[in-house]
């Protein structure tokens, strides 16, 4: 369902500078919208600023600018539209009979409103470091932030399927954000017709559930096919996966994995065990770019390190033959898809790497490849064995742009034009999920980290022309 939203704004600004060198700023903005209840539409939020540049006091052939910055800013958010009350929508008419059902209540429309939501809010502190040195020709930034934190985040929140619903809109409590965002760029090479310059960038946020709503000390964000869920857990990072796991010898979570009687693992009864957090350990980006006269090649690379994915399509995959960890040959030398029936010569099966439950390695032959399912895919397996390390390395981006002298065109109302080349997402370097292009899971913003169908990811090329007037 769509519909027009309406947001009155009030916004008001002033900054003041002392000498070159102290610069403050601070604004104020009143939002009014028409997604959150008439007597709580009215959210206020602040922001400030403030620099203070010593390049002065430092000798300019050593260092071209030196400033730091320290900010401090609120940004406000209203509901999703139609999120308060519940109305009734038309449905297809049944036997020539008009439908109509509660909003929440169809398969199409499984979220519960809530009439006493209230406006969400971002808060952010922010402190920077800005060096450049050798006239411009290498640079160093660095910004370290601190407490950004969302308070009553609006999400829609799991509640029991007795309500005829699946979710319902709440404001779920507040998130922390904190990191530390780094910038180096250089010019190696600078000589007459030819210039090589160099940006590279590099950033880690540690994210963490600081409270929920009362009462409430986990928050699931989607239910997922496979067993899986994702969810907001207090005490964790937001977008925690949840699944079923191994059990581990003595209970300790190391290599030593039980293994049942019928040499398959032993996992939890439960699906609510930790098996993997969506967030990246860090990200990173070089960008290189060669100069010559009017010619300019450029390219990046897109580096991304930790973060967890379950891919629905090897725990399925697995179990139904269709990948070739299901095929091939035992240690026997025999088809692995073969019975075990105690006969060396054509035994099937796999011994999985594990203990059995008195702590001794396993010497038990699974005697699952030979039925619809294998001990490594959804019906015997935990949904820890497929969740994956998300991480990548992506040749990004490459162009090759040409300006044209401006020669061309004297005595025209053209100032200036240029031709470019461009390809994007054009080669994984590196990734550990097998089969698939860890960046295309199901799901954006709180749901992510599950993978699912997913198709061969396509390399983009475009041609511009840009003119200037």
């Amino acid at each position: 369902m769509k519909g027009d939203i309406q947001v009155n704004g009030y916004f008001g600004n002033a900054s003041v500078g002392f000498s070159d060198i102290v610069y403050i700023e601070g604004s104020l903005r009143v939002d009014q919208s028409s997604t959150l209840p008439t007597d709580n539409h009215t959210y206020l939020y602040p922001s400030a600023s403030a620099s203070f540049i010593f390049t002065k006091f430092i000798d300019p052939e050593i260092l071209s600018l030196g400033k730091f910055r320290l900010n401090y800013a609120e940004v406000g958010n209203d509901a999703p539209f139609a999120s308060l009350t519940n109305v009734y929508y038309q449905d297809f008419p049944f036997n020539g009979n008009g439908v109509a059902s509660n909003s929440g209540t169809t398969n199409a429309r499984r979220t519960l409103n809530n009439p006493d939501l209230k406006s969400e809010r971002t808060k952010s502190l922010e402190a920077g470091l800005t060096l450049n040195f050798l006239q411009n020709r290498l640079g160093l930034d660095v910004a370290i932030y601190d407490n950004r934190r969302t308070v009553d985040q609006i999400m829609p929140a799991a509640i029991s399927n007795a309500s005829g619903s699946s979710f319902k809109f709440v404001n779920a409590g507040e998130v922390s954000n904190k990191g530390v965002e780094i910038m180096l760029n250089a010019t190696p090479v600078k000589i007459k017709d030819f210039n090589w310059d160099i940006n590279i960038n590099w950033a880690k946020n540690k994210s963490k559930v600081v409270s929920l709503a009362e009462g409430v000390d986990n928050l699931q964000l989607a239910d997922l096919q496979g067993g899986v869920t994702i969810n907001a857990r207090k005490g964790l990072p937001l977008g925690i996966i949840m699944g079923t796991d191994f059990i581990y010898y003595n209970d300790e979570r190391s290599k030593d994995k039980r293994i049942i009687e019928d040499g398959i693992y032993q996992k939890t009864a439960t699906s609510d065990q930790p098996i993997g957090d969506v967030n990246a350990d860090w990200t990173a980006g070089l960008r290189n770019s060669f100069s010559y006269k009017n010619l300019t090649f450029s390219f990046l690379i897109d580096w991304k390190h930790g973060g967890d994915v379950f891919s629905l399509d090897l725990w399925y995959g697995t179990s139904t033959g269709l990948y070739k960890e299901s095929a091939g040959l035992n240690d026997l030398g025999n088809p692995i898809r073969n019975y075990v029936t105690g006969d060396s010569a054509t035994d099937g099966g796999l011994i999985l790497p594990g203990v059995l439950p008195d702590g001794t390695p396993n010497n038990v032959r699974s005697d699952e490849m030979g039925t619809y399912s294998t001990p490594l895919g959804s019906d015997a397996a935990p949904n820890a064995m497929h969740v994956y390390d998300a991480s990548y390395i992506k040749l990004r981006e490459l162009s090759l742009a040409y300006t044209l002298p401006k020669t061309l065109f004297n005595n025209s109302f053209i100032d200036g034009m240029s031709v470019a080349f461009v390809g994007s997402n054009l080669w994984i370097l590196h990734k550990n999920l097998p089969y698939a292009d860890p960046e295309t899971t199901q799901g954006a913003g709180n749901v992510q980290g599950w993978q699912s169908g997913v198709m061969p990811s396509s390399r983009n090329f475009g041609f511009t022309l840009n003119v200037n007037f």
